[in-house]
């Protein structure tokens, strides 16, 4: 399931907005929206400091580990306003847990998350309660998804609906950062045509399997070659920043 330009943006301000928290000097002024770069600051100074986000994988490229959290993605969603819409199932936090191990259509997926939301509606809660649906055969509960949790203890104002999955964990990322580096080192020149000097933060979805990269002390120390002013390494899902060792190429003779 591809991003929609609306979701994109949305993603990129929710990534934008861990940055400032972590970023103890992140620059004052007028931001913008912008292409390319993602954000643009500029300063009371005048001067223009572009931000450019991108994400690390533990592979680069589409895999099918990312399919497959696609479909996950999509059931989760198509059950949460099946319950919401359909059943009028008051709000509640839902998380469920997959056996996928491969991507489905989307026919298949829209009547797993029906028999999803049904099971959540068949067992919902007394408010300040919880409770687990173990899959059982013969039950409205799909197999594809062998636990859902309802938690009513604390109230929620509206629905959230999520899926967790535990991986395994990528910490030799020296090559992934690299290539994501040299990906935007070639769109380089074009970002500063928006602003002065720009700087690039690679963000790592941690809480997806695919997304789950730590780099160790020795991806940290290492020395990367990236054109950008600042590169960074945002962990969305854990929380932190750091910013990467580079080469020192920056700005220097970039916009020639």
């Amino acid at each position: 399931m591809m991003d929609s330009l609306s979701d994109k943006t949305e993603i990129e301000r929710q990534y934008l907005h861990s940055f400032r928290y972590f970023c103890t000097d992140f620059p004052s002024g007028e931001l913008q929206k912008q292409e390319a770069p993602d954000f643009v600051v500029t300063t009371e100074a005048g001067a223009r400091i572009g931000i450019e986000f991108t994400r690390v994988f533990k592979e680069r490229g589409k895999t099918s580990e990312q399919s497959i959290e696609a479909t996950k993605d999509t059931i989760t969603i198509e059950a949460r306003k099946y319950a919401e819409n359909h059943l009028q199932l008051p709000p509640a936090h839902v998380t469920l847990f997959f056996t996928l191990s491969r991507h489905l259509k989307s026919e298949r997926c829209q009547r797993i998350a029906e028999r999803v939301a049904q099971a959540v509606h068949d067992n919902m809660p007394a408010m300040r309660e919880s409770v687990d649906l173990q899959y059982r055969s013969g039950g409205i509960q799909p197999i594809e998804v062998d636990l859902i949790q309802i938690n009513r203890v604390y109230p929620v104002a509206a629905h959230r609906w999520c899926w967790l999955e535990y991986g395994t964990i990528k910490t030799d990322a020296i090559n992934v950062l690299q290539q994501e580096i040299e990906a935007k080192n070639k769109k380089f020149t074009q970002y500063l045509r928006n602003c002065d000097e720009c700087w690039l933060v690679i963000v790592t979805p941690s809480f997806r399997s695919s997304g789950n990269v730590r780099p160790d002390e020795q991806s940290c120390a290492h020395i990367y070659a990236s054109r950008f002013a600042r590169t960074y390494f945002l962990d969305i899902g854990h929380g932190g920043l750091s910013l990467l060792k580079t080469s020192g190429i920056g700005n220097i003779g970039s916009a020639s």
